[in-house]
């Protein structure tokens, strides 16, 4: 299997670049840090894109820490309403850690 090449750094830059995704979790976030404590199907109605969607890039996000449930995934029962909010020290760590990747810092 071919190896790639990574610059100096890369490491401290990939978190960020992961965690963001790409740009459907990144409007999720945006959206949640003006309007916090939103559900699934709220977050759907306002970016008009389908739930499934919507839940596939929150999941993501919680996987890596940039959004809390609550009720957390472990505790909620099936049905139940969770509401999302944006954990923004994580936020703000990863968009630090990619500006001091990208020379801004």
């Amino acid at each position: 299997m071919p190896r790639y090449t990574r610059p100096a750094n890369s490491e401290y830059a990939e978190d960020p670049i992961k965690a963001f995704g790409n740009m459907m979790q990144a409007t999720i976030i945006g959206y949640l840090r003006k309007n916090p404590a939103q559900t699934r199907a709220e977050i759907a109605d306002a970016l008009e894109i389908p739930k499934m969607t919507v839940s596939n890039g929150l999941e993501k996000l919680l996987d890596v820490g940039l959004i809390i449930a609550d009720p957390p995934r472990d505790v909620a029962i099936r049905g139940q309403r969770v509401r999302y909010t944006v954990d923004d020290a994580q936020v703000t760590e990863m968009v630090m850690r990619l500006n001091q990747v990208l020379g801004e810092f």
